[in-house]
């Protein structure tokens, strides 16, 4: 199976650390939306506990915890396989108390 539109030759051996790093270096991370995304802004948007423990994997640019923080969550978590990216997110959100970058 191919998959050519994301990149990936094969399914038998699934993006790598590499490969995801090299996407968000070159800034061809072709799914990402440049913002939140709109069934996870509407569902945050009916949560009232904002100490809510809240775990993003394979984060991206992490649209979706910031909007979190702006609406005063307080114990987000995010997690991505790209250094380049991880790097990013900890000068993003650095200082920042709410936030904890794996």
């Amino acid at each position: 199976m191919s998959d050519k539109k994301h990149g990936i030759d094969s399914f038998e051996n699934p993006p790598n650390q590499e490969y995801w790093d090299t996407r968000y270096k070159n800034n061809t991370a072709a799914w990402d939306l440049g913002e939140v995304s709109p069934p996870i802004k509407e569902y945050v948007d009916t949560l009232e506990n904002k100490n809510k423990s809240i775990l993003i994997p394979g984060c991206g640019n992490s649209y979706e915890a910031e909007y979190l923080i702006k609406q005063g969550f307080t114990n987000v978590t995010v997690i991505d396989i790209a250094p380049t990216l991880v790097e990013n997110l900890s000068l993003k959100f650095k200082g920042n108390p709410c936030i904890k970058i794996i």
